[in-house]
């Protein structure tokens, strides 16, 4: 058994930090990564937030490498040139990060949260709703928002996020065309969109479907302003244009009777959007 002590002296720390400032005056492009933990909560611990800022006033061309597991507040965010967000990506992530840094790889990952601007625009750590919290109310907690979780919590409320759900940049750019909504053998839809890689470098996409909520909502019921309802990734290359056919199953039509006791199908008239994320759709159709 061994117990190891390490101790980081104050001098040693301000040291490191002033060779970090001036290689990034010295330096064509400089690129910062910082960690976070879960404490401190939806933030960076020590002074890494310092850290960019001073990187980033010293060069212009910034780039920060996150490797976290949340969100985190990131208010240098307008300051740096990029930001790529890693999470917490093992072994092998140091080659990944370096072949995206390096334009090896193109990114194409989406965000499976959303990413707020701060702590308080989450619904469980909305201060006008205690009873969502870990404590709740009299040590009940509960869940008052219902469905609206995630980002259907931000649409209700109208909070502009930092980076939206489905939300991911690549190192080119796509456009969307051509929406044609059909009636699927199942009963669902089979939603149908070109996708054109209008960039000079090919890469993915991850185009998603949302369904808006119906005209008619029965009492009692709750629907988000809109769901995802499917999505895919896809490949194109250079100019590129496919034609891309995502299912929406019957049961994303639906909502559950508590007082039939079943699924029912929602009726009246609906929104259909297809985009790059919850926040960024490109084309839309409404349906009866």
């Amino acid at each position: 058994m061994q117990v190891r002590l390490n101790w980081y002296t104050p001098e040693q720390r301000k040291a490191d930090h002033e060779t970090a400032i001036a290689a990034a005056k010295n330096a064509k492009i400089a690129v910062v990564f910082v960690w976070a933990r879960l404490n401190p909560v939806f933030g960076l611990p020590g002074e890494q937030d310092k850290l960019v800022e001073e990187v980033a006033a010293a060069n212009s061309n910034t780039i920060v490498v996150l490797n976290t597991s949340q969100p985190v507040a990131l208010p240098w965010i307008d300051k740096v040139k990029a930001v790529l967000e890693m999470w917490w990506p093992g072994d092998e992530g140091g080659w990944s990060t370096a072949n995206l840094l390096l334009g090896k790889s193109s990114p194409a990952g989406r965000l499976p949260v959303t990413w707020g601007k701060r702590l308080e625009d989450y619904a469980a750590t909305d201060p006008r709703h205690p009873e969502r919290s870990r404590k709740g109310m009299d040590g009940k907690t509960i869940y008052s928002e219902g469905v609206n979780v995630g980002y259907r919590w931000f649409d209700q409320e109208k909070i502009n996020p930092l980076f939206a759900f489905g939300h991911g940049l690549s190192y080119t750019a796509f456009e969307y065309s051509g929406l044609k909504i059909e009636k699927a053998s199942d009963g669902g839809l089979d939603v149908k969109v070109n996708i054109k890689n209008t960039g000079s470098v090919e890469s993915d996409e991850v185009p998603q479907v949302y369904l808006g909520k119906p005209s008619e909502i029965p009492a009692g019921v709750q629907f988000p302003v809109r769901s995802l309802v499917a999505f895919d990734r896809i490949h194109l290359a250079i100019g590129e244009t496919k034609t891309v056919t995502l299912h929406v199953p019957l049961r994303q039509l639906q909502y559950w009777s508590t007082t039939s006791s079943k699924w029912v199908t929602a009726t009246g008239k609906r929104t259909v959007s297809v985009g790059a994320s919850s926040r960024d759709l490109r084309v839309e159709q409404s349906i009866d």
